[in-house]
């Protein structure tokens, strides 16, 4: 008795052109009937972060949630100087977030 699995045309558009297909395989038990279920995974799609403000070693970016700040100390430092190092990057990476304006109060001034 042969089987046969019945796939979507999608999926087997897939197959034909060499992609991998994700999905499961389910069965009938009244028909004894296999079927592919091809999962529907696309890509995420996620806006770049701008950049605000940049330091010797450090940034300051914007995403569409948060302000990132990053601050880094070379490693050959004195632990003493790569925590004040580090310390005034960030307060200068805060004020400059603080300082600035925004394009929408800019524009409310106008």
């Amino acid at each position: 008795m042969k089987k046969y699995v019945e796939f979507s045309d999608e999926a087997l558009e897939c197959l034909l052109t060499g992609k991998a297909v994700v999905g499961t395989l389910k069965m009938d038990l009244m028909t004894r009937q296999v079927s592919f279920n091809m999962f529907n995974r696309k890509p995420r799609h996620r806006a770049k972060d701008l950049i605000l403000h940049e330091t010797t070693s450090g940034w300051l970016k914007k995403s569409v949630k948060k302000f990132k700040i990053f601050v880094s100390a070379n490693n050959r430092m004195e632990r003493e100087r790569a925590a004040t190092e580090i310390l005034r990057q960030a307060k200068e990476l805060a004020d400059h977030l603080k300082n600035t304006k925004s394009i929408e109060e800019i524009m409310n001034e106008i």
